[in-house]
């Protein structure tokens, strides 16, 4: 069931808590259970939970988070009931336990359905 949030606030509240590091708790406070999540490679991980067993995957990997500059947030439908798609447009940063960076501009489009994001597809070029 739809709640009023508009898709801008939920999006700008995904964003706040990926500033606090909270990945995951973000993913289970808004994925859908069949949400899919779809990397510049065509990748793509399929489940609410399946997604999040990837990112805690990741997220082992991880030496330090330095944090997300977000640059734009932006609605590109919003039908008032829980259905649109929302975009963002920031850098993370983050150094890995391999001695790599993750660092990349990234843009995620997020298309949402009943208030839950359903499909979400990153932008970024993964060989940076």
């Amino acid at each position: 069931m739809a709640d009023n949030t508009s898709l801008l606030d939920k999006t700008n509240h995904i964003l706040e808590m990926v500033k606090q590091g909270q990945f995951v708790e973000g993913m289970e406070t808004y994925y859908a259970d069949d949400a899919v999540n779809e990397e510049p490679t065509g990748d793509k991980v399929v489940g609410k939970q399946a997604i999040i067993d990837n990112e805690k995957t990741i997220l082992e990997q991880v030496a330090a988070y330095h944090g997300i500059e977000i640059k734009s947030v932006g609605v590109g439908e919003d039908d008032g009931h829980g259905n649109g798609v929302t975009f963002a447009e920031y850098k993370l940063t983050v150094d890995m336990k391999d001695g790599s960076k993750f660092n990349p501009d990234q843009v995620q489009v997020t298309r949402w359905e009943n208030g839950q994001a359903k499909h979400i597809k990153f932008y970024y070029n993964p060989n940076f």
